[in-house]
C-alpha cells in the first residue's frame, strides 16, 4: 500500500510538471507550428504548401490526372491493374515538402510527425472518408524484422490518426507480413507483383467478416502492395476496403 502511495504520487508529480511545461511552452503542430495541439483545419494555411492540391485524380487508383478525363474505369497508370480495393484516396503527391516529410518520418526520430500528417490527410478528404464510413481502419505492416530497425512504422501512426478522427476502431496487429521482401522501387512492375505474392496473412478472421476497411500507408505507387494487402483482407472476409495514403507517387 505504502509502495502504492508513492507510485501515485510521482505519476501526479509528472502530471503537473508536463502541465507547467505546456503552459509555459505550449505544444506546437509539428507542420503548421500553431500553439497547442492542432486539430489538423488548423493548418490550413500551411496545407498548400506541405502538399498542393490534385485538382483532378484517378477514381481508382487516386493518381493525379488530366482534367475532362473519366478515371472510372481507371487511368494510365491502373487500366491494365487488377485492383481489388474501391479507390485509393491521398492528401498529395510525392513531391517537394511532401516528399521530405515522408522520408522524415521514416526516420527513427520521425514518429512525431505522423500524427500531423494523418491530420492533414482527414482535413483534405474529410467528405470522402465520411462517406466511406469505414468500420475498421488498419494500416500495411512491417515484417517483424523491419520492426527491429525501427522504432516505429509510419503507416500505424497515420491509421492512429485517422482512427481518432473517423471514430472507427484501429486494429494495428491483425495484418501480418509474414515474408520480408526487397524495396518495391528496386524491382520491375511485374516483379513487385511477384514480389508480394501471399506475403500477407490474417490473425482473428473473424473481427474482419462482413467489415469496411479503410488500409492505411505512408505512400502508394505502383499499388501492388495495397493490392496484395486487400487481397488477403478480402479472401478473409472483409466485404469492402478503401485505401488510404499520405502521398501518391506514380511511376516510381
Amino acid at each position: 500500500m505504502k509502495y502504492l502511495g508513492i507510485q501515485q504520487i510521482q505519476i501526479q508529480s509528472r502530471y503537473w510538471l508536463q502541465a507547467g511545461r505546456n503552459f509555459v511552452y505550449p505544444p506546437r503542430c509539428s507542420l503548421c507550428g500553431i500553439s497547442q495541439i492542432c486539430s489538423g483545419s488548423n493548418c490550413g494555411l500551411q496545407i498548400e504548401r506541405i502538399a498542393p492540391e490534385v485538382e483532378h485524380s484517378c477514381d481508382l487508383c487516386g493518381a493525379p490526372v488530366g482534367p475532362h478525363l473519366d478515371t472510372s474505369a481507371g487511368c494510365s497508370y491502373c487500366q491494365n491493374e487488377r485492383f481489388l480495393f474501391t479507390r485509393a484516396i491521398a492528401l498529395g503527391k510525392y513531391q517537394g515538402a511532401l516528399r521530405q516529410l515522408i522520408l522524415n518520418l521514416k526516420q527513427n526520430h520521425g514518429a512525431y510527425l505522423g500524427g500531423s500528417l494523418g491530420g492533414l490527410l482527414y482535413y483534405r478528404n474529410q467528405e470522402t472518408f465520411e462517406k466511406l464510413a469505414p468500420d475498421l481502419i488498419i494500416p500495411v505492416p512491417l515484417h517483424w524484422t523491419a520492426r527491429l530497425l525501427r522504432s516505429h512504422n509510419p503507416a500505424s501512426i497515420i491509421a492512429e490518426a485517422l482512427s481518432h478522427r473517423l471514430q472507427a476502431k484501429y486494429f494495428g496487429n491483425i495484418l501480418a507480413k509474414r515474408k520480408r521482401t526487397p524495396a518495391q522501387t528496386s524491382l520491375t512492375l511485374s516483379n513487385r507483383r511477384k514480389n508480394l505474392r501471399n506475403v500477407f496473412s490474417i490473425r482473428r478472421c473473424k473481427q474482419i467478416v462482413g467489415q469496411k476497411i479503410l488500409l492505411v500507408d505512408d505512400v502508394m505507387t505502383t499499388g501492388s502492395t495495397a493490392n496484395a494487402a486487400t487481397r488477403a483482407l478480402l479472401d478473409a472476409g472483409a466485404s469492402e476496403v478503401n485505401v488510404a495514403v499520405v502521398a501518391r507517387a506514380p511511376g516510381v
